[in-house]
């Protein structure tokens, strides 16, 4: 295997760097300086763990992506996640759950990116990610749970960052996602905005709202709310039929441009996803940056690439880590052209699922 191919370091270093950028444009609030400042601190701390993990043969991601239910409050049209991971045995336990982060703390993961369904519909969330500040949660929601008791306890953790989503204006996020839904959030971002919560947003990137989300007067009232990460996820034709959703070869070639530029204008971070990948040297499924682990405890490639031959509630995470379908699947990392914006292990899933049924043997 080409080394430099399966290695962590772009994204690790893309990981500082961009911790760094938040640091910079924070000086002006000197609590959320001192706590980028820890934040550089303790993701040093974990790549070494990580080194160390490294050099007995087990690669740990920097990140986890922890799908941690399939419970959500909405049922917003295309919804990949509904799709592609069908509930079988049931949600791991608050205990199991907690112990997940226990190990993925003590492991040197840094950042566990929390999604669902959605994350706010178990209660004990907010409660595990208290007691741990040196890991970044950030929670992919809708951020319509975010209120009284629970937004209090959120903004108390500087260290979880929810990230809403929208999909555009009030006509694009409400389509899609329920009529009122906009104006719940720009009530929820407004409060955030007041307490001085670090927060993002994620927008699903579509052949129809491109022109809306990439303007710079959709991107200036967000970062003058206070949005500080903006994730910019291409569609992905899970639901056959929606086909027609993806973004067409021009508005690939310009998104990449588009959030080059918006980096050096705002002070926010922009993420494209999948196709951003290859600023961090190419796909980072299987361990390379990331792993996905699903609602049951399924540990596996990407949250796209439903397939696993190690769950959680058999097996501890550093031995999941060691699973034989990641190890071929790292392998072959490479190979995983997401040039057209479309997630390369999606595209080659019936591959990904005839390594998962293949000898154990690596």
């Amino acid at each position: 295997m080409n080394r430099k191919q399966e290695s962590t370091q772009p994204f690790d270093q893309n990981i500082a760097t961009g911790y760094k950028n938040v640091l910079r444009f924070s000086m002006q609030n000197p609590f959320t300086a001192w706590f980028m400042l820890r934040t550089l601190f303790h993701y040093h701390a974990a790549s070494h763990k990580r080194e160390t993990w490294a050099a007995q043969g087990v690669r740990v991601p920097p990140m986890l992506i922890c799908s941690i239910t399939h419970t959500c409050n909405l049922s917003c049209k295309g919804c990949y996640a509904k799709v592609l991971h069908t509930p079988k045995q049931g949600d791991l336990d608050p205990e199991k759950f907690a112990n997940l982060v226990a190990q993925a703390d003590e492991i040197g993961i840094s950042i566990m990116m929390l999604a669902g369904g959605e994350p706010f519909t178990r209660p004990e969330l907010l409660d595990i990610t208290d007691r741990y500040p040196k890991i970044i949660f950030p929670i992919f929601t809708n951020g319509l749970l975010l209120k009284g008791g629970l937004f209090d306890k959120l903004i108390k953790q500087k260290q979880t960052i929810p990230i809403i989503s929208l999909e555009g204006d009030e006509q694009e996020t409400d389509e899609r996602r329920g009529v009122g839904v906009f104006d719940r959030i720009q009530d929820l971002i407004l409060r955030l905005e007041q307490v001085k919560h670090m927060f993002g947003v994620s927008i699903t990137v579509t052949r129809e709202n491109f022109h809306t989300v990439t303007s710079p007067r959709f991107i200036e009232k967000l970062v003058g709310l206070g949005s500080r990460i903006l994730f910019f996820i291409n569609y992905v034709p899970v639901d056959p039929g929606t086909e027609n959703l993806m973004l067409d070869p021009a508005q690939l070639g310009s998104l990449k441009n588009i959030l080059e530029d918006y980096r050096h204008k705002y002070p926010a971070l922009f993420v494209g996803f999948p196709s951003g990948e290859e600023e961090f040297g190419g796909c980072l499924a299987a361990g390379k940056g990331f792993v996905h682990i699903n609602s049951e405890g399924d540990v596996q490639p990407c949250p796209f690439s439903p397939y696993a031959d190690s769950n959680l509630k058999s097996k501890s995470l550093i031995e999941a880590l060691r699973s034989p379908l990641l190890q071929r699947v790292l392998r072959n990392v490479a190979e995983n052209e997401e040039s057209n914006g479309i997630c390369g292990l999606w595209q080659k899933r019936e591959w990904v699922e005839s390594l998962e049924k293949a000898s154990p043997d690596i």
